[in-house]
């Protein structure tokens, strides 16, 4: 390889990467297995880390010890220690290792670079062998075997042992632990909601349903404000526009509401400061609202990635409402059929981009002719399958729509009807609908 080509190929490294994770393996034999799983030799560029590896991998695989000392003997009987960079080399690699939890950080780094310098280089042989004169056809067979090695190699398998989700659960249990709100997931801003549920966890579909006018939007909304705060939130409204939630929110934060300003029960200029007051806190908030009302899987997916491109992450999905949902087959018009694909969609985006979705449902009219008016799981019934795809799903009950009685007032309900990782329940709300707000009583 000419010194230009070798520049070019080292441009396509992460010598740091190479480094670290050498170093884990060196001083944590129980990564040498899992490492194995996801990387080849040629991962690494750096040609001495990779002879370092393909030690430990032999090793490995003759049930020998591995640590600083026996690796190095390894390296000196097979006559490499010295190109490796000698002992003292092994030593420091071993020293500035950092924390072995990280490994899967640095694997998926090596294997990036590693699929360039492998696009490059059957770039390279194709070019030579065109440049040789060899036919097409046989040349198109080579970059068909080619393109199949690097797509079905080792690291595209989804076959995994029991083990292998062990960090992820080691990195659960310590961001329950470490957090304010000891929850898994992202706090909603309520704490016996968070505590009944373990907030917003990743890769989750939560489904919040309530009859038309019970406030779930208004709920929604609160929840996607408060993750918006140190998170980015996508914000899907197929039913209002986001002037509307912009101005729902104000009037929350303001203290404002319709009666205060047409009974002319508060003066212009002090209801124009508490709104610029309010606005400013809004512009501190990590929240997108696409109101775009044709929205189907795909418009969805287009703006995670947009949010991922622009703004780094995308950490919650929130949508109003599962019924106007389009589909991306504009041919089906069966709307249970397009709700049960929508559903099972929503639950691959959920997993696919490890991400909490909250999507909105509007229950059906069975709920208003029973003279118990409590959500049942039956009133999704006619919404697909979203009661079977939803890992957590929660009912808004708000009795004094249906009997106005001054016992009735304020009174809410969170009904926490599924919940696939714990506990049902019932949780006791406020509601104040001229500031369209949700609190949880003390007691809840």
């Amino acid at each position: 390889m000419e010194d230009n080509e070798l520049e070019l190929y080292k441009a396509i490294s992460n010598q740091e990467a190479e480094e670290k994770l050498i170093g884990i393996l060196l001083v944590d034999t129980r990564r040498i297995q899992q490492v194995s799983a996801i990387l080849e030799p040629y991962d690494f560029f750096d040609r001495g880390l990779r002879t370092i590896y393909e030690v430990i991998l032999r090793m490995n695989k003759d049930n020998k010890p591995i640590d600083i000392v026996t690796v190095s003997e390894q390296l000196k009987f097979d006559q490499q220690l010295e190109l490796v960079g000698g002992r003292q080399r092994i030593n420091e690699l071993a020293m500035e290792a950092g924390s072995t939890i990280d490994y899967n950080q640095y694997c998926k780094i090596l294997v990036k670079y590693g699929k360039k310098r492998k696009l490059l280089g059957i770039s390279d042989k194709i070019q030579c062998m065109l440049n040789e004169g060899v036919d097409v056809d046989d040349v198109t067979k080579v970059v068909i075997d080619e393109a199949n090695k690097l797509v079905f190699n080792k690291t595209s398998t989804n076959l995994a042992s029991l083990v292998s989700g062990l960090d992820e659960t080691l990195e659960e249990i310590d961001t329950v632990l470490s957090s304010e709100t000891g929850t898994f997931g992202l706090s909603t801003g309520f704490y016996n909601l968070d505590k009944t549920i373990s907030g917003l966890c990743k890769s989750k579909l939560y489904i919040l349903a309530a009859r038309p006018r019970v406030g779930k939007s208004a709920l929604a909304q609160q929840i996607a404000e408060h993750v918006a705060k140190k998170s980015n939130v996508l914000f899907q409204s197929l039913e209002m526009k986001s002037s509307q939630y912009t101005k729902r929110s104000i009037f929350r934060r303001a203290g404002l509401n319709t009666d205060l300003l047409t009974k002319g029960l508060i003066d212009k200029e002090t209801a124009l400061n508490k709104a610029v007051i309010a606005s400013t806190e809004l512009e501190e908030l990590n929240i997108f609202i696409d109101d775009n009302p044709d929205c189907t899987l795909s418009t969805i997916e287009k703006n995670i990635l947009m949010m991922k491109a622009k703004k780094g992450s995308c950490d919650l999905i929130v949508i109003d409402y599962a019924q106007l949902m389009s589909s991306d087959d504009k041919k089906e018009t069966d709307h249970f059929r397009i709700a049960s694909k929508n559903s099972m969609g929503l639950k691959k985006l959920a997993n696919k981009y490890d991400v909490p979705i909250l999507l909105l449902a509007q229950l059906s009219r069975a709920v208003d002719m029973r003279q118990d008016r409590r959500p049942l799981l039956s009133d999704l019934k006619d919404t697909g399958s979203y009661e079977q795809d939803a890992d957590v799903i929660m009912f808004i009950n708000r009795e004094e729509i249906y009997n106005p009685t001054p016992l009735n007032k304020g009174k809410a309900e969170l009904i926490i009807a599924k919940n696939r990782e714990g506990t049902t329940k019932s949780i006791q709300m406020c509601f104040n609908g001229s500031a369209t707000e949700f609190r949880e009583m003390q007691n809840g």
